[in-house]
């Protein structure tokens, strides 16, 4: 539980598999199969070229809320190798500790399906917003900005 109160069990529709929501978990000492292991699932799909929101959670808590404005492949391939940038490195660490310890680690990942508009004039970024809503509702251990950094 984050200082919200709130859980994964809290938002059912979060480990959905259809459009917007993919969920695995993660079971080994490595993350050099993360895409892979996201993949899994009733209707295994790739990790998605496109930008979405992701999290990763312990039972029913929400540790770590991402965007991943460049695609989600990309950012989990920083996941996998990336050593200079600070929070893929912090957030790689935290995961790989938990699944050095026997302790699944499981993974959201939400894609926004349309481009968003308002009065069909100003351009809304869904992946923005959304990260933010989570962070704020969540308030994850992992996120630093918020009131759920430690």
């Amino acid at each position: 539980r984050g200082s919200s109160g709130k859980t994964v069990q809290d938002a059912p529709s979060a480990r959905s598999s259809a459009n917007t929501g993919h969920s695995s978990s993660l079971s080994s000492r490595s993350l050099n199969h993360i895409l892979a292991l996201i993949s899994m699932g009733p209707e295994p799909n790739p990790v998605s070229c496109k930008p979405g929101i992701y999290a990763y959670a312990v039972g029913h808590e929400v540790l770590y809320v991402g965007s991943a404005q460049r695609g989600l492949d990309r950012r989990f391939r920083h996941y996998e190798s990336s050593k200079n940038l600070r929070t893929t490195s912090r957030i790689r660490e935290a995961v790989l500790e938990r699944l050095s310890h026997g302790t699944d680690v499981d993974i959201y990942v939400i894609v926004p399906e349309e481009p968003l508009w308002l009065n069909d004039v100003l351009p809304v970024d869904p992946v923005a917003g959304l990260e933010e809503g989570l962070i704020w509702t969540f308030k994850p251990k992992w996120n630093r900005r918020g009131c759920g950094a430690e």
